[in-house]
């Protein structure tokens, strides 16, 4: 009876501790950074020639194509110059085929001596004076043929066009600023700013090169779903921002179905585009003191270890390790407070 008592006595005076076990998982993910969304390419629509605006051929928010028409200026002063133009070109060609004919039959008058040099000199001369009023006939037609197309407006891009700023009626020419801005939506890019030492880790193991990234980049949107698609880096800033020590970087994302809209906010994702598996350790495992980083295991007779380590990256709520520690050994990751190396304790796992 002694004996079951001092036994029983023995095990309530063992501390109670949660451990859990290391293992290994891939850490593919780098780091969480808050993003924004920009768009590829913005274009504001101006009046490039002075008229009233006659037709607006698109919804207000829709999206449309590249080579759409969307606005359409009157014509008629437009067409008049086109033909005004047309006409004095066709006269200078004319006048030029007379001049050309002439300076023939000088030509022939010279050579027979019927005519002074200065005369066949002086038909020369016409000729070329003619030529010069065709050449700047063809441009002033030329001229009048852009400003004509000018009248018409199409999308430069495909995209998500705004609201116009100028209703149908009214006049409109080179001042009177943005008619409508389209933006590209798909695909669309999220900049972010990674810190100058993670970017630095990154180009040393060879995972952000110059013109490739061997990274993946995902995001949640502001409810907490992710976004279905992955995206990639197309740029990282050429300078750092020296107020935050960090770095602009860029990726650029899918976007068919326009979820993401220029302006928002995400939750940015890095992750490794082939993770590999090393050994992680809870993070409320994990001590500090002078000597560094340590963790307490528990032995196969249940007496407590300390075990200094080095550590990687934080993944969500693990860390990394990259020494220190094997698979399959018990880290303490409660009741931290009422052990010390050597000590017997009540090890119970850890769920989950």
């Amino acid at each position: 009876m002694a004996g079951a008592a001092a036994a029983q006595e023995t095990q309530a005076s063992k501390p109670n501790v949660t451990v859990a076990t290391v293992k290994s998982q891939e850490t593919g993910n780098r780091g969480r950074y808050v993003g924004r969304i920009q768009a590829v390419s913005t274009v504001n629509l101006e009046a490039r020639v002075e008229g009233v605006l006659e037709k607006r051929n698109f919804q207000e928010g829709g999206l449309v194509k590249k080579g759409d028409l969307l606005f359409v200026i009157e014509k008629g002063l437009y067409q008049a110059s086109v033909a005004s133009s047309k006409a004095q070109l066709e006269g200078a060609q004319a006048t030029l085929k007379n001049s050309k004919v002439e300076l023939g039959r000088q030509k022939i008058l010279l050579e027979k001596g019927d005519v002074a040099q200065s005369d066949y000199d002086s038909a020369e001369a016409t000729v070329g004076s003619n030529e010069a009023s065709v050449g700047e006939a063809q441009a002033s037609l030329d001229t009048a043929n852009i400003n004509l197309g000018y009248t018409d407006i199409y999308a430069p891009i495909d995209g998500r066009i705004s609201k116009t700023s100028v209703d149908v009626g009214n006049l409109v020419n080179t001042n009177t600023g943005t008619l409508a801005t389209i933006t590209s939506v798909d695909p669309i890019y999220v900049s972010f700013y990674m810190g100058e030492k993670d970017l630095i880790e990154d180009r040393e193991k060879g995972l952000i090169g110059n013109d490739s990234a061997a990274l993946n980049i995902k995001l949640t949107m502001a409810d907490g779903s992710p976004y279905t698609s992955t995206g990639s880096i197309s740029y990282v800033g050429t300078t750092v921002e020296q107020a935050s020590d960090t770095i602009e970087v860029r990726a650029t994302f899918d976007n068919p179905k326009n979820i993401l809209i220029p302006g928002q906010f995400v939750n940015v994702f890095v992750e490794d585009a082939q993770p590999k598996s090393t050994l992680v350790v809870p993070q409320s495992a994990v001590q500090l003191d002078s000597k560094g980083h340590f963790v307490y295991l528990v032995d196969s007779a249940d007496k407590i270890e300390r075990r200094d380590v080095k550590l990687g990256k934080q993944a969500g709520t693990v860390w990394e390790v990259s020494s220190g520690l094997e698979e399959g050994e018990k880290v303490v990751v409660q009741g931290l407070q009422k052990i010390h190396p050597g000590v017997v304790v009540n090890p119970v796992e850890t769920k989950g």
